[in-house]
């Protein structure tokens, strides 16, 4: 399990690194975007980024809850 857990954590720095490239890249603050939600706006590479990201977190999260219901 540690693995994968060591695993997901790389890929969400990974994505964390590509999608704080974007955002300087086109001059957007992050958090004003959660705050907004206005992610339909966002050039596809931002975007992109930012799925991947939450993406992986959900993916972390369910591993730990499931670690800990079984553990």
């Amino acid at each position: 399990m540690n693995e994968t857990v060591e695993f997901v954590q790389f890929a969400i720095n990974q994505w964390r690194e590509k999608r704080e490239a974007a955002f300087r890249k086109y001059n957007l603050v992050l958090e004003e975007v959660y705050a907004k939600g206005d992610f339909d706006s966002l050039p596809p590479e931002c975007l992109m980024a930012v799925c991947y990201v939450d993406a992986y977190a959900c993916v972390l999260a369910k591993i730990r809850s499931g670690a800990e219901l079984n553990g």
